[in-house]
């Protein structure tokens, strides 16, 4: 006989009923200031590199200025100006002479008494920018000589021209003094400099940022980052002259997340797209624009690095340019966003209250587990494990209040719960769509309800700027992929919802069937673990097929959901009615337990803007349902009359 944990006698409440209400308010008050911000920074600017406004205002015929105003007419809102390397300025980026004394005018080399072969400059009096240049450069190469001559000024390094190669010299001055000018928010791209010389490099710095308020974020250029491994000089010269330091999306700089670290909360997303990148992956320019949109909408993106085609011909690339300009700025509009320059966030902490809905997602996650995994099994426990008396209520009331306590205060202790309330609340959901089959658009909109409220749940406690910037990693992801279907068969098997036990198909031999579903879950799984964070291993076809459904959507629902979790949920109470298959339609079971594990994961990205994923789950509700039902169909008409013909042959 039965312990009955929950007596008969007394008012009886329905729990899970409580507990998605309660999560929902919770979770409304702890994700306020959440809310807040993403209202107050719906803006993102849109950045060029000035290099190439200087470019296209040459081919054009246009002064730079001229060029700059009517981008900035059409949406442009700041610069990218770089510090130039040795290799750039060899290129002649600059109206100067770079490279060995061996090329100063003779007046010049002879003031210098410099080997013929050492590192030189050599500033034209008709390059009014190299007055400017000076100090920065007496700043930033100590020991530097400077002569008079004919004509300019020159200068000689003490470090060689192979040293100079990759490291940052002196800024671009002419973008610079261009944004002084015109009052135009500059990007800065710091240059990388050699082991020895960090020190200087931000002495160099302090003075650039002192001289040109115009920079208003940076972000170190090259494989380095200036300083690595030590980054607090470079982080405080940038907090001590009130500037903000660029997120770049998909960096693998070293260094930079040490930074991001040290510069938090001045921290501004930004997305960029070089043109290595444009030609290597031969990136049209329609899916550019489609690709920076998304990085806004979808990832709270706040500045794009816009750059002109580097493969596609055009007879006016001024013309195309502007053009391409207007249409990215005219749709970020069309989404609600301001194209000016953002802001960082202000940082905040969700509390005691984001912690509490942590803590009841996971414990009453947690608990129903338990219940119908050792005490209930099949109509036992969906008739009486969603019900408890007052006293159990009072008791799951303490172990929340004590897990929260927890979640708030010791750190390790947030980090595993996170994690592993994310996995029950997939399983949860899952066990509420799967077991509502006899009323099947209960269970659906029921589990759906507890997957929304369980992912707000876990997104209450950690919508905080270090966990949105994505300073700080959530450990729930990988495991919501693996763990819940793992521990939905598990159940499935002790409750006997698949007609063997495990001991019973470990006595018997395999059907051929079984080996094939068995290889085809094994090779699903590991292509979805694969597939996670790994855009790079996309299909073109389902690239495609995504951006379709973006045009349509706006809010494109993810492929575990609209094509593989909600689908196999139709399918599950369609052959769960009729009594088909038995022995196999644990495979449906196992599939729309991956569609919660996708839909609780989109909660789980707190750099996405909550509205986006309300709307995304929204999607992938109805359009999962809409091709569940077209497959039933199918199932119907199609597959049952040929399964009735040739099936055997398979299971037997």
């Amino acid at each position: 006989m039965k312990k009955k944990i929950f007596p008969p006698e007394g008012a009886r409440v329905n729990l899970g009923l409580c507990v998605v209400i309660i999560l929902f308010l919770l979770s409304a008050v702890a994700l306020f200031p959440r809310m807040g911000a993403e209202r107050a920074s719906r803006s993102a600017g849109i950045i060029l590199d000035f290099r190439d406004v200087a470019s296209l205002a040459a081919s054009s015929g246009r002064g730079t200025e001229e060029a700059w105003s009517e981008m900035a007419r059409r949406g442009a809102t700041g610069l990218m100006v770089s510090e130039l390397t040795g290799a750039r300025l060899s290129l002649g980026v600059l109206p100067l002479y770079y490279g060995p004394a061996s090329g100063l005018p003779d007046g010049a080399r002879k003031a210098l008494a410099a080997p013929l072969s050492s590192t030189s400059l050599f500033f034209p009096k008709t390059f009014s920018a190299g007055r400017k240049a000076l100090p920065y450069l007496a700043a930033r190469f100590p020991g530097m000589r400077t002569a008079q001559a004919d004509g300019g000024t020159a200068v000689l390094l003490p470090r060689t021209m192979e040293d100079l190669l990759q490291t940052g010299i002196l800024p671009d001055m002419d973008g610079l003094l261009l944004a002084e000018r015109l009052q135009i928010p500059v990007f800065y791209r710091v240059g990388p400099a050699l082991p020895g010389d960090t020190v200087p490099s931000v002495a160099a710095l302090d003075r650039i940022l002192a001289d040109f308020p115009s920079i208003r974020t940076l972000a170190p250029a090259g494989e380095t980052a200036l300083g690595f491994p030590d980054l607090r000089p470079l982080a405080g010269a940038v907090r001590k002259a009130g500037r903000s330091v660029a997120v770049v999306e998909f960096s693998r700089q070293l260094g930079a997340s040490q930074l991001n670290r040290l510069a938090f909360p001045s921290l501004l997303p930004l997305h960029s797209v070089t043109h290595e990148e444009l030609l290597s992956r031969n990136i049209s320019r329609s899916a550019l624009l489609e690709r920076l949109l998304r990085a806004v909408k979808e990832r709270s993106v706040r500045l794009l690095v816009f750059r002109p085609s580097a493969m596609e011909s055009s007879a006016d690339p001024y013309g195309t340019f502007l053009g391409e300009l207007g249409d990215l700025a005219a749709g970020l509009s069309a989404h609600g966003i301001a194209v000016t320059w953002p802001e960082p966030f202000s940082p905040w902490r969700t509390g005691i209250i984001g912690a509490a809905a942590l803590a009841l997602a996971f414990v009453y996650s947690l608990l129903r587990y338990l219940q119908r995994f050792f005490l209930f099994s099949g109509d036992d426990a969906r008739e009486r494990s969603g019900r408890v008396s007052g006293k159990g209520a009072l008791l799951l009331g303490g172990v929340v209040l004590v897990t929260a306590v927890a979640v708030r205060f010791v750190p390790p202790a947030a980090k595993i719960i996170g994690a592993l309330a994310a996995v029950f609340v997939v399983t949860e959901a899952s066990f509420l769509a799967l077991d509502g089959w006899r009323r099947p658009w209960a269970g659906l909109v029921g589990s759906f309800l507890f997957a929304a409220a369980g992912g707000l749940a876990i997104a209450a406690f950690f919508s905080e700027p270090v966990y949105m910037l994505r300073l700080r990693a959530f450990s729930g992801v990988k495991a919501t992929l693996f763990l819940p279907p793992l521990l939905v068969l598990l159940a499935d098997l002790r409750r006997r919802e698949h007609p063997e036990s495990l001991g019973e198909i470990f006595r018997r031999p395999p059907l051929w069937g079984e080996l094939f579903l068995i290889g085809i879950l094994l090779a699903g799984t590991g292509l979805v673990l694969f597939r996670s964070d790994n855009v790079q291993f996309v299909p073109a076809f389902e690239v495609r097929m995504r951006e379709f459904l973006e045009r349509v959507l706006v809010a494109r629902p993810r492929s575990k959901e609209i094509f593989l979790g909600y689908p196999a949920l139709l399918f599950w109470y369609y052959v769960r009615k009729a009594d088909l298959w038995p022995r196999y339609r644990e495979v449906l079971r196992m599939a729309t337990v991956l569609g919660f594990s996708s839909a609780v994961n989109s909660f789980c990205h707190f750099h996405t803007p909550l509205y986006f994923i309300l709307f995304r789950q929204f999607n992938g509700l109805w359009t999962g349902v809409l091709v569940g039902m077209i497959g039933i169909v199918l199932l119907r008409f199609v597959v049952l009359p040929l399964w009735e013909k040739y099936g055997r042959m398979v299971t037997e």
